[in-house]
């Protein structure tokens, strides 16, 4: 039988043979282990722009000055944000709109909240009055009382003298605000007797206003009745509104204005109801936004304020008002999503700090992070044709909740904030 020999000379052999194996192989894991312990190489490094700071405070802009190439020729951008209550994102969203403003000649700043109200607090501000005043309880309270958004507001007050103030209109289907529950009928009744109307005059029109005045409270309470007498005086409205001719320039004697108006009370008594789908607020809200882009705003470069959300699209079946207005304006449109790895951020629902917790390691985020950059701009509308972000991507999109998107297809560019901190309110 063969048997192993382990005498003395066997032994020189065995050792002498093994021996440059044995240290090859651990200068092998010994790289692999520096290999890993490298950062790994990231799918957004071709197409980030590092950005230097989110301080509304910031003027030098060198750092954004790669946002006039990526932006190009668009007459509109939209401005997201994961949820209501990042404080430094409402913070990097009022730098940009600073530069927009200063550097590529955007005139007009659109924001989400009620369409008549913001049109009332523009009206008072063109007489002298304070935007930071006027949009307390009448523009959407998150953005009225968060100190991030304070900065825009005084510099739109302080724009108001300059040679090219900052415009300010309100592109939502949505109205519960203090200039809506004040004005909003005495305007309305006021236009149509401009023109000659009776509609105000008929027996419909109390039941029209009481539930105007219930709609704008949010009081969703109602009886088929009063439905019945609503739509009613809609309908008829609709059909005078169409005849009607603009006498003045203004919002508030401009018969298509009051038409989008009336359709986005329809709107939201509908949603209210339980008649219609709560998503039409969307498709009401792009309605808006598209008749003050051709009508009021005709031929202006706006800027448009909303959640991530609202801006998207590619999300079918869902169809959030980026779908409508991309449908409508194409490339004239760049929107950009926001997101961010870590930190907190208010839950507006209950006004308590949320964690975020960290993304996962597929995820945009992570590859984002791995370039080391505190603050970043990807560029999803340029993409080289193999590019990885063209496939499904795992990202926090909506309320920093993970879901798997074709980015391109929901944002123009993303902009990345490492660390979201809270909105602090006032």
């Amino acid at each position: 039988m063969w048997q192993l020999n382990f005498s003395k000379p066997s032994v020189t052999i065995l050792t002498t043979n093994i021996l440059p194996v044995i240290v090859c192989i651990l200068l092998f894991f010994s790289h692999l282990n520096k290999v890993n312990a490298q950062p790994k190489p990231s799918m957004v490094e071709d197409v980030a722009v590092e950005i230097n700071s989110i301080s509304p405070n910031d003027t030098d802009f060198s750092d954004l000055i790669a946002l006039k190439n990526i932006i190009g020729d668009s007459r509109i951008v939209l401005l997201g944000e994961q949820s209501h209550g990042g404080g430094s994102t409402y913070s990097a969203k009022v730098r940009l709109i600073k530069f927009l403003h200063q550097e590529m000649g955007f005139e007009v700043m659109a924001f989400e909240s009620g369409m008549y109200d913001c049109a009332k607090i523009w009206q008072h501000m063109l007489t002298g009055k304070k935007m930071r005043d006027e949009v307390l309880n009448s523009m959407f309270y998150m953005y009225a009382t968060s100190t991030e958004v304070k900065p825009l507001f005084n510099y739109m007050d302080q724009q108001m003298g300059g040679a090219k103030p900052l415009s300010f209109c309100g592109m939502d289907s949505q109205h519960t605000g203090e200039k809506s529950k004040q004005y909003l009928i005495s305007d309305l009744k006021t236009f149509l007797k401009k023109n000659n109307s009776v509609i105000q005059n008929q027996k419909s029109w109390e039941v029209f206003e009481r539930k105007i005045a219930d709609i704008i409270n949010m009081d969703r309470s109602t009886t088929d009745e009063d439905k019945t007498e609503f739509y009613k005086v809609i309908g008829n409205l609709k059909l005078e509104l169409a005849n009607f001719k603009p006498k003045e320039s203004g919002f508030l004697n401009n018969s298509g204005f009051w038409i989008e108006i009336i359709n986005s009370l329809e709107s939201q008594g509908k949603r209210y109801w339980g008649d219609i789908e709560d998503m039409d607020r969307d498709r009401q809200m792009a309605s808006n936004m598209s008749w003050l882009l051709k009508n009021t705003h005709k031929d202006k470069k706006v800027i448009i304020w909303a959640h991530n959300f609202h801006i998207a699209r590619g999300l079918n079946p869902v169809l959030p008002m980026g779908h409508f207005l991309k449908k409508e304006f194409g490339e004239e449109m760049y929107a950009i999503g926001f997101t961010g790895y870590n930190g907190e951020f208010i839950n507006f629902v209950n006004d308590k700090r949320v964690s975020i917790a960290k993304p996962s390691k597929s995820s945009v985020e992570q590859s984002i992070k791995n370039l080391g950059w505190p603050y970043a701009m990807i560029d999803l509308r340029h993409l080289a044709e193999n590019s990885t972000l063209k496939q499904q991507q795992k990202g926090r999109l909506f309320n920093f909740n993970e879901h798997s998107f074709v980015l391109p297809k929901v944002f123009d560019g993303l902009f990345y904030i490492e660390t979201t901190t809270p909105t602090i309110r006032e």
